[in-house]
């Protein structure tokens, strides 16, 4: 691994400029920065491997201006000290970008730009950025490669070609410059009108050169709430502890954004019903007794949802004595239940259960049942084990199912 020399001089003024003005469309909620994990907003998540780097000076935050205070309680509550101005962002981060480049010092040298979505910047990564910074180039961004095939796609949704993924990376932030050149290529652009999709491409246009270095494959960008459980889950395994701020903080951190609930339900068997497991049809004599469908494996499922949000079992909300429920189908119940839970601030980020049935086999069944479950949005892990001839399951009488379900509680 390459050691860092870089040291700044003292005369020698690096400021980080920290972007977090969106509207959050695509997330579903104006305060996206503000989500939290762990019980700290993504917005501080962000700040603090700026904060503890010798080498930042300064920290300047763009925003809206309604989310001012917000922001200034939070830093106050995480001790955050390098943060000297915020910024009222523009109509699009190019224009927030430009608010703040506009009243950075005059004596600035390095200017970093960095989008709040991305909470899993490290301090290795900045460090990494600042280190390749020299008097040859105009910049340095972080790249990582591309893993999926990448098309081209003409009208009508045709495909128009194949693009050649190895010359081809995915950037990221933080990305570094030069404050002077990147301050006279924003004023380029504004004069001719040009929006850039990031910082970089305003130095590319006006023929200022951009070194790559390797990002991180853990500098995800948050921009829907799938990407924020993605976020939650590495949290969760502890693959966040990698990040440099939470080992520091770690002492603070509460984990009661987990939540974990188990499920377990059972059925017996009769004649004259159909056999329905995850929402799958399955060819056999009997089918299992109840007021619904009697899908054994979605009520485990639905029960162990609700465990995790701490509101109740399947029976409280969809009562066997309830004609609205007579032969309805399991999955309408979950989808119900998603959106229930959905109102208290939960989600469901993966589910583990297992059906215990002695007849029919299972297994050529449960790719069917896992498409059921993708289709609602749900992460599942589906297993099927016999009782070995003991019990009621063992006897034929019945089917039973079990579920485990790991969910995260947002405060948005």
């Amino acid at each position: 691994m390459k050691i860092f020399q870089y040291k700044k001089k003292n005369d020698m003024k690096c400021i980080a400029v920290i972007v977090s003005a969106g509207i959050g469309k695509r997330f579903g909620s104006s305060d996206k920065v503000f989500a939290e994990i762990f019980d700290k907003p993504l917005l501080i998540w962000a700040v603090q491997a700026f904060e503890d780097i010798n080498l930042i000076d300064e920290i300047w935050i763009v925003t809206r201006k309604e989310l001012f205070q917000r922001a200034r309680e939070n830093l106050e509550k995480f001790n955050i000290k390098k943060v000297k101005k915020i910024i009222e962002g523009g109509g699009q981060r190019q224009d927030s970008v430009y608010n703040a480049l506009k009243e950075l010092y005059e004596n600035t040298d390095i200017v970093l730009i960095h989008d709040a979505a991305r909470p899993m910047v490290s301090k290795t990564l900045i460090k990494k950025i600042l280190n390749a910074m020299n008097s040859e180039i105009d910049g340095v961004i972080p790249v990582v490669p591309l893993n999926d095939t990448i098309k081209w796609i003409k009208k009508e949704n045709i495909v128009g070609g194949t693009l050649n993924r190895d010359i081809l990376r995915a950037v990221q932030t933080p990305q570094a410059f030069w404050f002077k050149k990147l301050l006279q290529a924003y004023k380029k652009a504004y004069e001719e009108d040009f929006y850039g999709t990031d910082d970089a491409s305003l130095i590319e246009r006006y023929g200022g050169k951009v070194l790559t270095i390797d990002g991180e494959e853990k500098n995800i960008k948050i921009t829907t709430k799938q990407d924020l459980q993605k976020l939650s889950v590495l949290a969760g395994m502890n693959n966040f502890s990698n990040h440099e701020s939470y080992r520091e903080q770690k002492n603070n951190i509460s984990l009661k954004s987990i939540r974990i609930g188990m499920g377990y339900d059972s059925h017996r068997f009769m004649e004259g019903r159909k056999l329905i497991i995850g929402g799958v049809e399955i060819p056999y004599s009997h089918g299992l007794y109840g007021h619904s469908d009697a899908d054994v494996l979605i009520h485990a499922i639905i029960d162990a949802i609700l465990g995790s949000a701490g509101v109740g079992d399947i029976g409280t909300h969809f009562p066997d004595t309830d004609p609205l429920y007579k032969d309805i189908s399991s999955m309408e119940l979950l989808k119900k239940t998603l959106n229930l839970v959905k109102n208290y601030g939960v989600d469901p980020v993966w589910i583990d259960c297992t059906i215990f049935a002695e007849k029919p086999k299972m297994l050529t069944y449960i790719p069917d049942m896992n498409k059921n479950l993708q289709k609602l949005g749900l992460n599942v892990n589906i297993k099927a084990k016999t009782n070995e001839g003991m019990g009621f399951i063992g006897r034929c009488e019945g089917i039973s199912a079990q579920a485990v379900c790991l969910s995260i509680k947002f405060n948005l």
